[in-house]
């Protein structure tokens, strides 16, 4: 589920989008933290991944141009085992694959 408070960016990452068609290919990247398994995790960074690209088509950007990818507990911003750093790891990230 996607809160709502992410609506404000998510909505500035689509119009960002319609307004350069230069940008061919965005790769939505799901993270988790470290609980839980590596499976399930990996499972969860895809549907969040997926709920994304899915928000992003309803707001006007071609599925064509997004490709969604789960990295599950992966690729942490922090390494540490706290309730901050774990909360910082859930996250979406948006890269660039490619442009004209």
């Amino acid at each position: 589920t996607i809160k709502a408070e992410s609506n404000v960016i998510l909505n500035a990452v689509a119009e960002t989008l319609r307004a350069y068609p230069d940008i061919k290919l965005l790769e939505v990247q799901g993270h988790t933290d470290d609980r839980g398994n590596d499976v399930k995790n990996l499972k969860l960074s895809q549907r969040r991944a997926e709920a994304v690209v899915t928000y992003l088509v309803q707001h006007g950007v071609e599925m064509l141009r997004l490709s969604g990818k789960g990295y599950g507990e992966s690729v942490p911003l922090i390494k540490k085992k706290t309730k901050d750093a774990r909360s910082k790891n859930r996250r979406v990230e948006f890269l660039i694959l490619q442009r004209d």
